[in-house]
């Protein structure tokens, strides 16, 4: 059975399971973002679109080939108004960390769907595809979610960063400037692998413990 899915793996074209995953990852996260903001009160992110699960609403193009390349990455920002929550401190951290939890959570539901797939050799047989697809749902929902926690703009962490620890977090949480030097220092921990060592080793503990139960 290992020999198939190698097999399989090898030959079927890496974009066929990568471009499917990568959508459904990023706009599970980034809905969840607006749907969190929305239903604390703020409206921006219907106003702008971005309750939605069409995945074109959330790409990023820079975050997209990183996630591509690097297989880490981020969608663009989804806006919010700080004063439109009753709890602006609060509210804006939930927001935050609404992307990153929803990736986990979707990485637990694909894990079990594997589970259930892996449970009859003939189905895994069967559903090769299916398969290879979950597997990947899992590795790319645990990466992107653990990823989005660092607290470097424009990723979550640094939002809530910012609404934890700055008197007036609303001049950093969606100013184009310190995404734009954020996305460049970040860009640049990813090229010399500096991110990555660190990464790897989280990611590997967490998904070797899940993959191998």
């Amino acid at each position: 059975m290992q020999g198939l899915l190698s097999y399989v793996r090898s030959e079927m074209p890496i974009w066929i399971v990568q471009v499917p995953v990568i959508l459904i990852v990023i706009t599970i996260h980034e809905y969840f973002h607006a749907w969190t903001a929305w239903k604390l009160g703020d409206t921006t992110p219907v106003e702008t679109g971005r309750l939605s699960l069409n995945p074109l609403r959330h790409l990023d193009p820079l975050g997209t080939v990183a996630l591509l390349l690097f297989h880490v990455g981020w969608a663009r920002p989804v806006m919010i108004d700080f004063a439109a929550f009753k709890h602006p401190r609060r509210d804006t951290v939930l927001v935050s960390l609404a992307g990153p939890a929803s990736n986990f959570v979707t990485a637990i539901v694909a894990y079990l769907l594997l589970l259930l797939v892996k449970s009859s050799a003939g189905t895994v047989t069967q559903f090769t595809y299916v398969y290879i697809v979950l597997k990947s749902l899992v590795e790319f929902s645990v990466a992107l979610g653990v990823f989005n926690l660092l607290p470097i703009p424009p990723l979550d962490g640094s939002k809530a960063f910012f609404a934890l620890f700055f008197k007036r977090p609303e001049r950093f949480l969606y100013d184009r400037a310190v995404d734009l030097y954020g996305t460049v220092v970040l860009l640049a921990l990813l090229w010399f692998n500096i991110i990555g060592g660190v990464m790897s080793k989280v990611l590997g503990f967490i998904l070797n413990t899940l993959l191998r139960l």
